[in-house]
Parts: structure tokens; C-alpha cells; sequence
């Protein structure tokens, strides 16, 4: 179940989105602060806690029609969701492995063309309207689960569990996204860097 947590922090993200974007206040961070960061977040890419949410977002597949529209409308929606997460989800460790030079499993490969930091922009912008649909569908979770209650008894059972994979395609992807939004500011900072030197 979706907690009031989980909306609070997926908030707290996209206003904190929407403050780093507008870098105009933010520090630049020196090289030597790049890579500490990065040896971070390529932790966290590997946590246990990241590929157990990976491997349950792959396995997730959208429901059979519940019979309630509503229902199948709110799940429909959070399937295009779950479909770009996965997307993100195959770009990120690509652009990684393009700005940094290696994988995030360690690997060197300095053949890679680097990402402009038009492309790595694109993304960031991309992952931050992710975050923000996440957090507006999130928002119309109590909405949705009353439809079911209010289902007919034959209905009542696959709208729960329609809605039941909404909302874990909602909390899966907000923490997905969060980290790769993490790692793109990384690697935006990182070329801006790279630039100045």
C-alpha cells in the first residue's frame, strides 16, 4: 500500500527536481567530488535493495480488465509509467558508462562516443516528467481505491488486483527514478567539469 511517506518524499523529489534545475545557485562540485559521488551512486546502482526493485519491475505485467473503468484506466496509465522506468532504466547505466568511461559493474571501455550534455539534459528532463506523473498518479490512489469498493462483487476482486499492480508499479518506479535522476545530475556535472579542465 502507498503510504502518505511515499507521497511526501516523491513531493519533497520533484520540488527538489525542480531546485537543482535551475543550477544557478547550486556549487559546482570539484572533480575529486564527481568521483566520490560517483562510487556512491554506483553503490547504490548495485544495493541489493536496487536490483531486488530492478528484477520486481521487470516481472511486473499489466492486468487483464478489471470490468471497472476507472480501474483499468488508472492501471493502463501506470503501465505507459512502467514502461519508460524500464526504458530509463537501460539508458542510465549506458550514459554512465559513456560519460565515465566504464561500466557501472567496473568494466573500462573508453571506445564509447560521450553523451552531449544536450542528450544527458534530455533525460534529466525526461526522468523529472516520470517523477512528476508518478507523484500525480500517486495522488489519485485513494480516489481509485474507493471504485473498488464500490465494485460489484465479480468485478471487485480483479480491480484489486489491478489496482494492487498500479500501485506497485507507482512505488517501484518513484524509487527507480529518484536514483536515476541522482545519477544523470552526476554526469551532467561531471561533462560540465570535464569542460572547465
Amino acid at each position: 500500500m502507498i503510504t502518505q511517506k511515499i507521497i511526501y518524499s516523491l513531493a519533497l523529489c520533484i520540488g527538489f527536481v525542480f531546485f537543482v534545475s535551475n543550477n544557478v545557485f547550486a556549487q559546482e562540485k570539484t572533480a575529486e567530488e564527481l568521483k566520490a559521488e560517483q562510487e556512491v551512486l554506483k553503490a547504490e546502482m548495485k544495493s541489493k535493495e536496487a536490483t531486488e526493485r530492478k528484477a520486481k519491475l521487470e516481472k511486473l505485467k499489466p492486468p487483464k480488465p478489471s470490468g471497472v473503468q476507472s480501474i483499468d484506466d488508472f492501471a493502463s496509465d501506470n503501465t505507459k509509467i512502467l514502461e519508460s522506468t524500464k526504458e530509463i532504466n537501460t539508458l542510465v547505466p549506458e550514459m554512465y558508462k559513456r560519460t565515465v568511461g566504464e561500466s557501472v559493474d567496473g568494466v573500462t571501455d573508453v571506445t564509447v562516443k560521450k553523451p552531449t550534455e544536450e542528450e544527458l539534459i534530455k533525460l534529466e528532463m525526461t526522468i523529472a516528467n516520470q517523477i512528476k506523473a508518478v507523484a500525480d498518479a500517486t495522488s489519485k490512489v485513494s480516489n481509485v481505491s474507493g471504485d473498488v469498493k464500490k465494485a460489484s462483487p465479480l468485478a471487485a476482486g480483479k480491480a484489486a488486483k489491478s489496482l494492487n499492480y498500479s500501485k506497485d508499479v507507482l512505488e517501484l518506479s518513484g524509487a527507480e527514478l529518484q536514483m536515476s535522476l541522482k545519477v544523470v545530475k552526476n554526469l551532467i556535472a561531471t561533462l560540465k567539469s570535464a569542460k572547465n579542465y
